[in-house]
């Protein structure tokens, strides 16, 4: 026994067929890109290195980048920093950023100072921006006058507007500069 089924169709006029294409074409794309949107991964950490050889020896330069609760005074926009837990040469922190138009911020950060090594290692672990910054210095064996400090950042950018990261990626690297001229400022 065959059984038909019988499916009444409706012509739309012209103008609403658009209308209901365009919105279809619209959910798609919607759909597309949030499929699309990338998530952080290592490789999708940016980079920014900045340097600076200053006219002191490594004992007088360590002796400020070591001193983490003045961050204040050479990092710009640092407003406020507030520790949480100390254990050792590790400190948590809350640090308040000012964030531009939209006000200040908070992040979370994990500082750990190496004095053996004259590094210190600041883990963003909370915030629009998170990753690592690398303070190291290092003193050429010819000159003991003079200490290079170079600064690395391998952070992700993801919790920023795309329009807005290449903005943050130079406000870094502007704000490491200015910090690193400050620091050279209070020792030479």
């Amino acid at each position: 026994m065959e059984t038909k089924i019988k499916i009444k169709t409706k012509k739309l006029p012209s103008g609403k067929l658009l209308n209901v294409a365009v919105v279809i074409t619209m959910m798609a794309s919607i759909v597309l890109a949030a499929w699309q949107i990338p998530t952080a991964t290592a490789s999708s950490l940016e980079e920014i290195k900045v340097s600076r050889e200053i006219s002191a020896p490594v004992d007088q330069v360590w002796g400020i980048v070591s001193n983490i609760d003045n961050d204040t005074k050479y990092w710009s926009t640092f407003k406020a920093i507030k520790s949480i837990n100390k254990t050792g040469n590790t400190t948590e922190r809350e640090v308040t950023l000012i964030a531009g138009p939209l006000g200040d911020t908070k992040t979370r950060q994990i500082v750990t100072v190496d004095p053996g090594q004259f590094v210190v290692e600041t883990n963003l672990t909370e915030g629009p921006v998170t990753g690592t910054r690398v303070l190291a210095l290092s003193q050429p064996a010819e000159d003991n006058t003079k200490t290079k400090i170079d600064a690395v950042w391998k952070v992700d950018l993801s919790g920023i507007p795309l329009l807005g990261r290449g903005f943050a990626k130079d406000g870094i690297t502007g704000t490491t500069e200015e910090a690193l001229g400050k620091i050279a400022q209070a020792v030479e």
